[in-house]
């Protein structure tokens, strides 16, 4: 299965980089494990855009294009909350990494 790897916590004594990126890692290998066996009735179809709002300070983050077959276990709703727990001492940091689970990639590694 393919990995990526993300930049770690930019917060004072948090956990260096290689330690963060394991947790991503073996966040992304049990959501790809969760999701593989979801059915997609259409490959192409990434018309369904996400917004997710931001716990912080309210604000959303968004244009997130997603396959509505693969989406329907709501798996970015999963991961922002997993993330916030990986990095639950960087207060405005952990939203904004959400980034990291852009949908066009999450497409393609789970199909």
């Amino acid at each position: 299965m393919a990995h990526f790897f993300v930049v770690g916590p930019d917060c004072v004594g948090k956990s260096d980089d290689i330690a963060y990126n394991k947790g991503v890692e073996r966040l992304i290998d049990i959501l790809v494990d969760e999701t593989k066996n979801v059915k997609h009735q259409n490959y192409n179809d990434y018309s369904y855009v996400h917004s997710y709002p931001n716990r912080d300070n309210g604000s959303v983050i968004s244009g997130a294009t997603c396959d509505r077959q693969l989406w329907k276990l709501d798996c970015w709703s999963c991961l922002v909350t997993a993330k916030n727990k990986l990095n639950d001492n960087c207060g405005h940091t952990h939203d904004a990494r959400i980034e990291l689970a852009d949908c066009s990639i999450w497409y393609k590694m789970i199909r």
